[in-house]
């Protein structure tokens, strides 16, 4: 990612698919399995390997 913009663009995104009505995988970010919206929301790391976006600008 070249900008701390596209970055959360990105991961907004990558969030919010999972709640698409073709896909209809969860009604919220953090209630899918694998994704890291429960990270970023309450700072659950499910793998013990994820690190915050910020961290890297």
């Amino acid at each position: 990612m070249y900008s701390r913009t596209v970055c959360e663009q990105k991961l907004q995104y990558i969030h919010l698919n999972p709640l698409q009505a073709h896909w209809n995988l969860s009604k919220h970010p953090e209630e899918y399995s694998w994704s890291s919206a429960n990270y970023y929301e309450k700072g659950i790391d499910r793998w013990g390997m994820l690190t915050h976006y910020m961290d890297r600008f």
